[in-house]
C-alpha cells in the first residue's frame, strides 16, 4: 500500500499488531491532494481516504489539512442553551432550499453561508432564512445530510438537485454547499460558521446521518480496500438491499462499528453538532446503536439520537435490529412515531383516509395515547418511554401537511 501525494509515490508500512497503514511525508504538504494506492486481489487500485477530512471538489482526491486553522473566530466559546429531550422541538431543513429563493434577500442562496445571514426579508417585508427559522420557536434544526454526498456537480450544483441521501465520505462536508468546493477549508471552515450562527441563535444542530448505506458499493472506498467486508450479502452472495439503494452497511461488524463510531466522535467534536438523526436506522445493529450513545452521554450537553426504526429485509436477526420493537433495548434512542403521523394527517397507503387533523374521526381513540408518548398499553405499547416518541406530522419524505 502506497501513498500517492501530487505526484510523491511513498511508501507505507503495516504495523505488526493490526491492520493499519502508517507513513510519514516530510515537508509542507498543506491543501495537497492525495489518495491511496492499493494491492487486492493482485491488482492495485487508488483509493481516497474514507477517513479523509475534505475533498477536491466532486469528491476527486483526498486533501491535506490542518484542523486546528478551520475554526471561525469564537467558534469554541458560544454560550447558547442546550434543551433536553423532553422539551425538544425539531424543525427539518435542507440546505439549499432553506435560502434558494430568488426572493429570499439572502447573498449566499442554497449555501452553508446563507444560513449564517441575519435580518434577512423577502420584498413583502417577511423574515427568511436564519431570521425566519429563529421566530419559529422551535429549538433544534435538523439538517438533511451535510456529508459529502453524489449525483450533484459540486462546481455546477444547480444542474441538479439532492437531499444528500447518497452518501461518499462521510467526515466531509458537502462541496456544493460551500462557495468554492474546490478549496478543501473553506467547505469546514463554512460548514462550522453555520452552526455557529445556530447556536448564537439559540437553536441546537442535529445532522441527518445515512450509516445504512452507501452510493455505489462497488465504487466505494470500503469496497475497495477491502472487498465483501462493509456490507452484508444473502447466503447466495447477493449484496442484501433492505434500503432500497442496492447496498446495507454490514454496521454490525468490529471495523464498520468503529468506523461510524468515530465519524459520530469526530462531528461531535470537531463541530460541535448537538445530536444526530439516523437515516433508516432499522438496518442498523443494536450494539453499535447502544456504543453511539454511551459515546454521546459523555459530552458535556444534551446529544439527541433519533432515527427511523422501520423494519426492512436484511440478513440480520430481528433481535439485533434498531427497530421499533427492540426500543427496551434502545433507551435513550428516540424512534419516528409513524401511529402518530398517521392518526393525524392521514394514512401514506389510503387516500381516502384523511387522518383526525383534516376532519376524519379515525384513530381519534388513540389520540390521548400519542400525545402521551405511545407508552400505553391500552391499543398496543409503541415504546418503552414517552421520550422514546418523535410525534411528528411531516417530514421530507411522503405526504405534505399544509393549510389551504
Amino acid at each position: 500500500m502506497d501513498l500517492v501525494l501530487q505526484k510523491h509515490r511513498i511508501k507505507m508500512s503495516r504495523k505488526p499488531n493490526g491492520g493499519v497503514w502508517h507513513t510519514l511525508a516530510e515537508g509542507d504538504w498543506n491543501n495537497s491532494p492525495y489518495h491511496f494506492a492499493v494491492t487486492v486481489n493482485g491488482e492495485e487500485v487508488l483509493v481516497n481516504d474514507p477517513y479523509a477530512k475534505s475533498m477536491t471538489a466532486n469528491s476527486e482526491q483526498s486533501a491535506v489539512i490542518d484542523l486546528n486553522s478551520t475554526n471561525p473566530v469564537g467558534f469554541r466559546d458560544v454560550n447558547y442553551s442546550k434543551v433536553s429531550k423532553q422539551d425538544a422541538i425539531i424543525y427539518e431543513l435542507h440546505i439549499r432550499d432553506a435560502t434558494s429563493s430568488k426572493h429570499s434577500g439572502v447573498k449566499n442562496k442554497g449555501k452553508f453561508l446563507g444560513l449564517t445571514e441575519k435580518n434577512t426579508r423577502n420584498a413583502k417585508g417577511f423574515s427568511t432564512g436564519l431570521s425566519y427559522i429563529s421566530e419559529l420557536g422551535c429549538t433544534h434544526v435538523q439538517l438533511l445530510p451535510v456529508q459529502d454526498f453524489a449525483r450533484v456537480d459540486e462546481l455546477h450544483p444547480l444542474e441538479s438537485y439532492n437531499w444528500g441521501y447518497d452518501p461518499l465520505y462521510y467526515f466531509v462536508p458537502e462541496g456544493s454547499y460551500s462557495t468554492n468546493a474546490n478549496h478543501p477549508y473553506l467547505r469546514i471552515n463554512e460548514c462550522k460558521e453555520m452552526i455557529q450562527a445556530f447556536h448564537e441563535e439559540n437553536l441546537s444542530v442535529i445532522l441527518d446521518v445515512v450509516y445504512n448505506h452507501v452510493f455505489r458499493y462497488e465504487h466505494s472506498a470500503f469496497e475497495k480496500l477491502v472487498p465483501g467486508y462493509y456490507f452484508r450479502h444473502h447466503q447466495d452472495g447477493v449484496p442484501s438491499n433492505g434500503s432500497g439503494t442496492g447496498n446495507d452497511i454490514a454496521t454490525e461488524r468490529k471495523m464498520v462499528r468503529k468506523f461510524i463510531l468515530e465519524c459520530i466522535d469526530y462531528w461531535l467534536t470537531e463541530y460541535k453538532v448537538d445530536g444526530f438523526r439516523f437515516d433508516l436506522m432499522g438496518l442498523m445493529d443494536i450494539e453499535t446503536m447502544q456504543t453511539i450513545r454511551e459515546r454521546c452521554l459523555q459530552e458535556d450537553r444534551p446529544i439527541l439520537l433519533l432515527g427511523e426504526g422501520w423494519d426492512l429485509d436484511t440478513p440480520l436477526p430481528p433481535e439485533q435490529k434498531a427497530t421499533n420493537a427492540q426500543s427496551s433495548q434502545l433507551l435513550g434512542i428516540s424512534f419516528f412515531n409513524d401511529l402518530f403521523r398517521d392518526s393525524m394527517k392521514g394514512n401514506l397507503f389510503e387516500a381516502e383516509n384523511v387522518g383526525y387533523a383534516n376532519g376524519n374521526g379515525y384513530y381519534l381513540e388513540r389520540i390521548a395515547q400519542l400525545v402521551s408518548g405511545s407508552c400505553h398499553h391500552k391499543f398496543g405499547k409503541i415504546f418503552s418511554n414517552p421520550l422514546q416518541s418523535i410525534n411528528f406530522v411531516e417530514c421530507h419524505d411522503n405526504h405534505t401537511l399544509w393549510i389551504n
